[in-house]
């Protein structure tokens, strides 16, 4: 077979397919540190568990208020929507942070101003 004549077409097909993987890995993102995919897997699975148990835990509640009092419905339809609620602010704070610490701001919270409006001791 000469190199300028017909080639075989199966030999032509394994060429492409290697031409293929080779620009699929070099245009594949290269994931250095695993801790960052860990990270945002934990997040996700801390947002759906926070709101779930927040709603079955609150229904629960209502179920065993209505028991108790007989007011059978309302108690755990009040407290479901109590709870639904709870669960949303949980993620709401899971995922913009807030849920540091009381007094605790982040370093570029910190340096944002040199006094808080709650810092009027030495005046």
């Amino acid at each position: 077979m000469s190199e300028g004549g017909p080639r075989d077409p199966l030999a032509r097909l394994g060429e492409e397919i290697d031409k293929a993987r080779a620009e699929r890995v070099r245009t594949q993102p290269v994931v250095q540190d695993r801790s960052v995919l860990q990270q945002g897997l934990g997040l996700g699975f801390r947002i759906g568990i926070e709101l779930v148990v927040a709603i079955v835990v609150a229904t629960g509640l209502g179920w065993a208020i209505d028991r108790w009092l007989g007011t059978r419905p309302w108690g755990m339809i009040v407290l479901f929507f109590l709870g639904v609620a709870a669960g949303m602010l949980n993620v709401y704070r899971a995922v913009t942070g807030i849920s540091g610490p009381v007094g605790y701001r982040r370093g570029d919270q910190a340096d944002a101003g040199s006094k808080s409006r709650w810092d009027d001791e030495d005046c």
